[in-house]
């Protein structure tokens, strides 16, 4: 790719189409005509060919007069030259534009650089290396081939028949080309890689038989039974809707073998799936932790860019620091084949590091090193270590992974001690933690000003404050240092992981969701990128897909409390509430402070509208965290919603009382939403601004304080709040934005202001479901006096399991409609009612 930076004019055509000229993209106004930008798109699906003025002319304008047409066609040639070559004097002098005969052609020998050029060729060399099975070499050809493919070709003409050929040829290619990297991977026994290659054709045509075929036996070796029967179903149920046929007799009999195969029911361990215990700190000083804390965390780093390995992430393997288990404890908790210990030992200017890897099954000790180093060295021998391991564990490094590790042994030492302590203390994930780790991460930068790393972690750091401080400051200075990391380092996962949570933050989901596919093709093991994606994925409403990442994110990353809060949010959002129950308790069993899961864990146990077994969980909560403020929260929610509100308001002055004083937002903003369900509407008030006043950014509160003055009878001042607490960064049916949209819309329906009612409603019609949207359009419906059409649409809520649905036996704002005989059903149905 270093070759496209030396020409002059750089075309791209797999994707959206660019053109570059000297470093800089030609705009859209640059171009006098569309046809003359056609043009050129026509002469890019046969580089190098000559095309006759008559096949111009059908391609560009087939209904057109011929005789005009001609001389249309030679001034839109013209007009091409003049803004590929400005100060072009005469046509025949054009370097890009050539007169061949009665026709032109792209030149291609001219200083320039084509996108499908470029993949045309890494794709024919890639195969003529996997021909001579040199495997290793195939798949980086491969790999930079399928990084420039960005798209169909030409995708913004779809519809032009003049881009069929071309667009088919390298699609196929591209499909092709995948196909073969998966056998490549899979002759380096490297099957994850190699199932996530057949992935991404089926994906792209998913009646590929061949390729699924290919999967299922990839996966069976990789042990993932299930999965492989799994595939054979969506091919089966592809072949059907699209092509109305069944699997060939091929693919029916290995699918066949599959399903007889006996599951293997010992325990299994993956040599190739690694897990690096917290390195042992030698000698009496707890200061020098750092120095076995920042090798533990650098030689996971290294070890993950190695993607022939599965690299249990740090989250996980910190939790065994100063824990005495054995081997095979930890690789059965982790589902880990291999071990790395080690210890450091600090003495005066001198370090020395002891590691050794261990099979996880036999205990037996697969290679050993001892290093002696200078202090300021001792970060050097991380990419040794990590070709020793992978050539204990048979596993060929290709060459990007090599880069990778030199690229990092290049860095300062002094920069990466100073960039390991800052990511130690950006982990804390708190105030102080972040300032030191500001402090830390400018150190690093101040010796090495291109590292690439320490600029991704200021990144996070700003990214991560968000809500601490200002957004849109901390989210602009997150943005700054990533998008210079990018430039030093395009190569950097972690960056292009980073990028996507501020464009995610932002709305731009688009394009968050590129970074992070980016991110997981660049590094696999990033337990964060996949975690982030599952997020995204969610938020999206693609429950199934965010359900299978968030378990590929668990399998690196098992212990991460987040990470489980990540998975239990995925199964809630898909309906799974049993498991998501027992998920959000696991995540709170690794980390009990962890509000989102407290919240999660009561919505999905009211979402099953089983009250006894609500009060049942949320009491066991108590007695398992009784100094947890959330867990008398959570029982007072139950309470509530069993009418109980004199219990629940014990239970919320628990909470305040454990929380302290000052109280955590979190806690005063239960308090205050405990407060108006029992009608108290001053003190709910009372509580949420005190919530404002710690948070300012929290402007959804002010919807809440609307609620309560729409409840008094205020309606001025409801909808100053109201308009005040509108999150319109995060879409027009958000989670909470349903509320504030149907509060709205009663205080005009209830004024006589019809019309503006019904634009509320039709905000919420236009919104996707399970976002409360069907019961605030029943609060509308039913303040217009639409009664049938109210309850029709609350019984729908209840049928899509709408989250606040739990909240009808508690929340005044229904009170009006409460005496209806439909609105008593849906109570019944959901359990609050006799």
């Amino acid at each position: 790719m270093d070759a496209v930076c030396d020409c002059m004019l750089q075309i791209k055509t797999l994707g959206s189409f660019e053109t570059i000229l000297d470093g800089v993209v030609i705009p859209e106004r640059a171009w006098p005509r569309r046809k003359t930008r056609e043009l050129l798109k026509v002469l890019l699906t046969a580089p190098g060919d000559v095309f006759t003025v008559d096949q111009l002319i059908d391609a560009i304008l087939p209904d057109a007069d011929v005789s005009r047409a001609r001389s249309n066609i030679g001034a839109r040639i013209s007009e091409l030259r003049s803004v590929l070559e400005p100060g072009l004097h005469r046509g025949i002098d054009s370097q890009y534009i050539k007169r061949v005969g009665e026709g032109y052609m792209f030149n291609v020998d001219s200083d320039s650089w084509l996108d499908s050029l470029e993949f045309d060729r890494l794709c024919t060399e890639a195969l003529h290396q996997a021909d001579e099975d040199q495997w290793a070499e195939a798949v980086d050809r491969f790999e930079m081939a399928a990084v420039l493919y960005r798209g169909d070709f030409l995708a913004e003409d779809r519809y032009a028949e003049w881009a069929e050929s071309a667009r088919a040829h390298l699609r196929e290619t591209y499909l092709e080309g995948l196909t073969r990297l998966a056998t490549c991977y899979a002759r380096l026994n490297r099957l994850c890689q190699a199932a996530s290659s057949y992935r991404k054709v089926l994906e792209s045509d998913s009646c590929r038989e061949a390729a699924a075929r290919q999967l299922m036996e990839v996966l069976s070796a990789a042990g993932r039974h299930a999965q492989a029967v799994l595939t054979y179903k969506k091919l089966e149920q592809s072949l059907h809707e699209r092509l109305d046929v069944e699997p060939s007799e091929e693919t029916l009999q290995l699918f066949q073998q599959l399903s007889r195969r006996e599951p293997v029911r010992t325990e299994r361990f993956d040599p190739l799936r690694v897990a690096v215990v917290p390195f042992v700190n030698v000698g009496s000083d707890p200061a020098n932790d750092f120095l076995a804390d920042g090798m533990t965390e650098e030689l996971i780093y290294t070890l993950s860019k190695v993607a022939g390995l599965e690299v249990i992430a740090q989250t996980s393997v910190l939790k065994y620091k100063g824990v005495r288990k054995s081997v095979r404890e930890i690789g059965r908790e982790l589902h880990a084949g291999s071990v790395i210990e080690g210890s450091a030992q600090r003495v005066s200017d001198k370090a020395r590091v002891l590691v050794q890897l261990v099979d996880v099954e036999n205990e037996a000790h697969l290679w050993a090193e001892q290093y002696d180093r200078e202090l300021q060295d001792v970060l050097s021998v991380q990419g040794e270590i990590a070709r020793q391991v992978a050539e204990a564990l048979e596993v060929t490094l290709l060459a990007k992974e090599e880069r990778a590790i030199r690229r990092e042994d290049a860095v300062s030492a002094e920069a990466r001690t100073a960039y390991m302590k800052g990511r130690l203390f950006l982990s804390r994930r708190t105030r102080a933690g972040y300032e030191k780790a500001i402090a830390c991460l400018e150190t690093a930068l101040a010796i090495a000003p291109d590292y690439a790393r320490a600029l991704t972690g200021l990144a996070d750091v700003y990214a991560l404050r968000v809500g601490l401080i200002s957004s849109g400051e901390e989210l602009e200075k997150a943005r700054g240092y990533v998008q210079r990391a990018l430039e030093l380092d395009p190569s950097c996962a972690e960056a292009h992981a980073t990028l996507a949570y501020i464009l995610w933050d932002d709305s731009d989901v688009k394009n968050a969701e590129e970074e992070l596919l980016r991110a997981i093709e660049l590094n696999p093991n990033y337990a964060q990128a996949h975690e982030w994606y599952a997020g995204l994925l969610t938020d999206t409403g693609r429950v199934k897909e965010a359900c299978t990442r968030s378990e590929i994110a668990l399998a690196l990353d098992p212990l991460s409390a987040t990470v489980n809060l990540t998975y239990a949010e995925s199964l809630r959002w898909a309906g799974r509430l049993v498991e998501a129950v027992g998920q959000y308790e696991r995540a709170l069993e690794l980390n009990s402070a962890l509000d989102g899961a407290w919240w999660g864990l009561w919505y999905s146990l009211a979402a099953q509208w089983d009250w006894d077994q609500v009060e049942v969980v949320t009491r066991r909560c108590v007695e398992r965290y009784p100094d947890n403020p959330f867990a008398h929260v959570n029982l007072a929610q139950s309470l509530a919603c069993l009418q109980r509100s004199e219990e629940g308001l014990a239970e919320i002055r628990k909470a305040l009382d454990i929380a302290g004083d000052p109280a955590p937002p979190y806690i005063l903003l239960h308090a205050g939403y405990a407060h108006y369900f029992a009608g108290q509407y001053d003190q709910a008030i009372g509580y949420l601004q005190q919530v404002l006043k710690k948070t300012p950014t929290w402007t959804f509160v002010h919807a809440a304080i609307g609620k309560c003055h729409l409840q008094l009878g205020r309606y001025d001042e409801a909808l100053v709040e109201l308009n005040v607490g509108e999150r319109a960064s995060l879409g027009p049916d958000d989670f909470w934005n349903a509320h504030l949209h149907m509060d709205r819309g009663k205080i005009y329906a209830l004024r006589g202001e019809t019309e503006k009612a019904e634009a509320e409603l039709a905000i919420l019609m236009r919104g996707p479901g399970k976002r409360n949207r069907y019961l605030a359009m029943s609060g509308i419906l039913f303040a217009l006096g639409r009664t049938e059409e109210a309850m029709d649409r609350l019984e729908a809520a209840a049928t899509a399991r709408e989250a606040h649905v739990a909240a009808l036996g508690k929340d005044p704002g229904f009170d009006e409609m409460r005496s209806h005989p439909r609105f008593q059903a849906v109570l019944k149905r959901i359990g609050l009612a006799d």
